[in-house]
């Protein structure tokens, strides 16, 4: 059964240096999506010597059912993100040739991640890569850095007890579904 791992700030430092560790690119520009990849974006441009960095926010459609096979959905993604469009846009600052950095708190279902990297790619950067201090085992895709796989849900030390409060009513739901 699924459960919510909660996640310290401590866990969040750590576990942010310990990513950065793991980069071996250089790269010119970070960009954060907000508001999961805010904190550990900023620590990874202070670990690696990053100036510019940037936030983006995509607003998501809702989130649905997930059908992963023939049964219903997993407790472990009890619904799959719809595609959602960019809220807070990257507006006119140039990306072109640059190698750019991606960064989220997690890689769900991974909608977020994959369309700010396809707006970024519309700009022609020389390199755009994706840096998640975690990834779901049933992501789609994975980050190209990360530091743990988890399977259960996550909530980082930003979210609101709404968000949790939310969390519990789906994996119920999902439970119950299950039966």
């Amino acid at each position: 059964m699924a459960t919510i791992d909660h996640i310290s700030w401590a866990e969040i430092e750590i576990l942010s240096r310990q990513l950065a560790a793991k980069i071996t690119e250089k790269f010119d520009s970070i960009v954060c999506l907000l508001r999961g990849g805010a904190i550990p974006g900023v620590i990874l441009a202070n670990e690696l010597g990053i100036e510019s960095v940037l936030g983006v926010k995509v607003q998501q459609r809702g989130q649905e059912l997930a059908v992963l096979d023939s049964s219903a959905a997993t407790a472990a993604m009890p619904y799959q993100g719809l595609a959602g469009n960019i809220l807070v846009p990257l507006n006119d600052f140039d990306l072109r040739g640059k190698n750019v950095l991606v960064v989220d708190d997690v890689l769900d279902s991974g909608e977020s991640a994959r369309l700010i990297m396809e707006e970024i790619k519309r700009q022609s950067p020389a390199l755009v890569k994706l840096a998640t201090l975690h990834i779901k085992s049933y992501s789609r895709f994975k980050s190209d850095y990360y530091c743990e796989v988890k399977t259960n849900w996550l909530f980082y030390p930003w979210m609101s007890s709404s968000e949790l409060k939310q969390m519990h009513t789906r994996l119920a739901a999902a439970e119950k579904n299950k039966k």
